[in-house]
C-alpha cells in the first residue's frame, strides 16, 4: 500500500527489514533540503491516511496490547535525534539477522526476518544485486518539493473549512 502511495506522488522509496520483527521505508531526499518539520508533516499525513483506508490492519498505537493484530505504523520514529539502524547491520539477536535492503517485489506475507542471516546476505548481493545501489543518486533528484507544497495547500484548506 506504501509502495503504491508514493508510486501516485511520483516518489521512489526503498524497503528493508529491521533484522527484527519490522520494515522501514525510506524516501531519499536531498541534502539540508528539507526540514524534520516537514518531513515529519509527510510522514504523519501518510501514516493518518494509511490508517483511514485500512482501520483493521494499521494503527499508531505505541502499546502492543492496544494493538490487536493491527500493524504498528511508527511515523513517530522519524524525529531529530531518532536514530534507525543502518542498512545492512547486524542486530544484536542469537540469530545475527541483518537489517537487509528488499526490492519491492520481494514483500509479501510470507517474507520474515530469519530469512536474512549474516550468512546469506553476500550471497544475496552478489547473486540480485543492493536493492539500495541507486538510492544516492535517486537522493540528489528526489521532487519531494512538490509533495510538500501538495500538504502545505491541504493544510492550509483545512483551516480555511
Amino acid at each position: 500500500m506504501l509502495k503504491e502511495i508514493f508510486d501516485k506522488l511520483q516518489l521512489i522509496s526503498f524497503i528493508k527489514t529491521s533484522g527484527n520483527k519490522g520494515l522501514q521505508v525510506y524516501i531519499p531526499l536531498p541534502e539540508n533540503e528539507f526540514s524534520y518539520q516537514q518531513t515529519r508533516r509527510f510522514t504523519e499525513f501518510i501514516a493518518g491516511f494509511i490508517i483511514t483506508r485500512e482501520p483493521k490492519w494499521f494503527t499508531t498505537e505505541r502499546l502492543k496490547k492496544n494493538r490487536g493484530k493491527r500493524l504498528y505504523v511508527d511515523y513517530l520514529q522519524h524525529a531529530y535525534g531518532k536514530t534507525i539502524i543502518a542498512p545492512y547491520s547486524l542486530r544484536g539477536n542469537e540469530d545475527a539477522l541483518v537489517s537487509t535492503p528488499l526490492f519491492w517485489e520481494e514483500i509479501t506475507h510470507r517474507i520474515k526476518p530469519s530469512q536474512f542471516p549474516m550468512e546469506t546476505v553476500i550471497e544475496r548481493i552478489d547473486s540480485i544485486g543492493c536493492p539500495f545501489s541507486s538510492f544516492e543518486k535517486i537522493k540528489r533528484k528526489q521532487a519531494f518539493n512538490r509533495v510538500i507544497e501538495l500538504l502545505k495547500m491541504q493544510q492550509e484548506n483545512l483551516s480555511k473549512g
